[in-house]
């Protein structure tokens, strides 16, 4: 009977394991990301798209990659699974970036979230595989990015794009910027780096480069964006405006940063407050310089940045592993991220010493948790924008069955397809549920795409948004080459 008892035991208890969850792989749905939809443009723009980077990468191994624009990706082992919800071992990692207006017009894309027109600061596509199958990013698990760009706009957001049943982007916030502040070495910073008929003197400048401010946000480059505004400050109309500017940032070096800006808000609110004129256009003079001041300093307190992280005083080093944090009493969350973000001051470390011109970029730090489209973009404002109910009349000898048309706005970095046509007349804006606003009287370009018979066809005309009216854009026959030189010259 003991005997009999025990086997049942056994079997019982081998049951329950075998039935238990918890010793089970979760099963996961991973959608196939698409980088373009099929649409009978694809020849002309599969000949134009910017290249597909390919990495190869061990699944069990941290990664940093650069792509060739200089998008940065960490990426923390065990990061990508299958859809069995198992590590992936040997990861096909694509990457195109797509940072300039003329990329994203040679990948057919635009900015646009719904009706509303976007801004953007440069997209990317990413996706991975093993062998040949999609992974996904493991729950809890993100890769960490810093994306270049000429100018940083402390009102970007992060933005996921999916195609719609008619081939074009549509765009969504999923996420902000990072928050958290990394320091890099002091020397490698650059405070007068909008410096132009004014600028920090020698002495505030050899006073911001005192060893004590290492590893605070001094010593990062959201305090070189800063200067870029405070710079405006040292100019004679604002009577020594700067130092009042500086001192409250260096007495609040143990707080938020985002403390110190709104401390330079208040002030300049309280201080200025007749010079300050938000429902004017920019002139320059004294109130259009304080005014952009004030609007600069309130974005820039909008974007909530915390905390500098001193690795020295975490103990990171090139060795230190996720266990070792993890051991220190960090929760694995935090431990990926602190990790993460050393390898990218690292990078950022070599790329500044190694390229001067660096130190003139701007980055956007953000993380991702899907893979796909990414997008860095703003809603365009308002007050920059007007009802605009102009066609556009297009022309060519030959019978074209599909065309498409962008109406591009460089200085914004927009891109935005018609919405509307009648015949061969196009709109881009709706005529049922209202028009949607455009920036009135900003320098564009018409573009217009087609293919037939293996022939492109490409038509391209420089305008001024008009309130109204037609304009003519007369589309010929072309080549790949032809196309592709013709818009890096007018978008670039």
């Amino acid at each position: 009977m003991t005997t009999l008892r025990n086997i049942t035991t056994i079997l019982f208890l081998s049951g329950l394991f075998a039935c238990n969850p918890s010793q089970k792989k979760k099963e996961i749905t991973i959608e196939d990301r698409i980088y373009s939809p099929k649409t009978p443009l694809s020849p002309l723009f599969d000949s134009l798209s910017p290249i597909r980077q390919t990495f190869l990468l061990k699944g069990d191994r941290d990664t940093l990659i650069v792509g060739q624009h200089g998008t940065t990706l960490t990426i923390l082992k065990n990061t990508f699974v299958n859809s069995e919800g198992q590590t992936a071992i040997t990861v096909t990692l694509s990457l195109i970036e797509a940072n300039t207006i003329a990329d994203i017009i040679k990948s057919n894309l635009q900015t646009t979230s719904g009706e509303n027109i976007l801004q953007t600061g440069g997209m990317f596509f990413i996706d991975a595989k093993e062998n040949n199958m999609s992974l996904g990013i493991a729950e809890g698990k993100s890769i960490y990015v810093e994306m270049k760009s000429n100018r940083k706009d402390p009102q970007m957001k992060i933005f996921e794009g999916k195609f719609d049943n008619k081939a074009k982007i549509d765009w969504a916030i999923t996420g902000n910027l990072e928050s958290d502040l990394i320091p890099i070495p002091l020397s490698l910073l650059n405070f007068h780096k909008c410096d132009f008929e004014c600028g920090f003197s020698k002495r505030q400048t050899d006073s911001l480069l005192n060893p004590k401010y290492e590893n605070t946000f001094i010593a990062t480059r959201e305090f070189e964006d800063r200067c870029c505004a405070m710079s405006v400050a040292t100019c004679d109309w604002f009577n020594g405006l700067s130092k009042q500017l500086l001192d409250i940032y260096l007495s609040n070096l143990e707080k938020p940063l985002y403390h110190s800006d709104s401390l330079i808000v208040d002030y300049l609110a309280k201080s200025y407050k007749d010079k300050i004129d938000s429902s004017k256009k920019f002139e320059f003079d004294d109130i259009g310089w304080t005014t952009y001041m004030f609007q600069f300093f309130t974005q820039l307190k909008n974007q909530h940045l915390t905390n500098t992280i001193n690795f020295n005083k975490l103990g990171i080093t090139e060795t230190t592993s996720l266990e070792n944090l993890v051991s220190k009493g960090y929760s694995e969350t935090e431990a990926e991220k602190y990790i993460a973000l050393f390898k990218i001051r690292n990078q950022i470390i070599k790329e500044r010493k190694t390229e001067k011109q660096t130190s003139l970029l701007a980055s956007y730090s953000f993380k991702l948790n899907k893979l796909g489209w990414v997008n860095v973009d703003r809603f365009i404002e308002d007050k920059n924008t007007d009802i605009s109910t102009f066609l556009v009349n297009v022309k060519s000898k030959d019978t074209l069955d599909f065309i498409s048309i962008s109406l591009v706005i460089p200085n914004y970095g927009v891109a935005v397809f018609s919405i509307h046509n009648d015949g061969n007349q196009y709109s881009f804006t709706k005529k049922k549920e209202g028009y949607r606003k455009l920036p009135v009287g900003q320098d564009a370009i018409l573009v217009a795409f087609s293919y037939k018979d293996n022939i492109p066809y490409f038509g391209k005309q420089k305008i001024k948004i008009p309130k109204d009216g037609q304009i003519s854009l007369t589309m010929n026959a072309s080549t790949e080459k032809a196309i592709k030189q013709d818009l890096e010259k007018i978008t670039n």
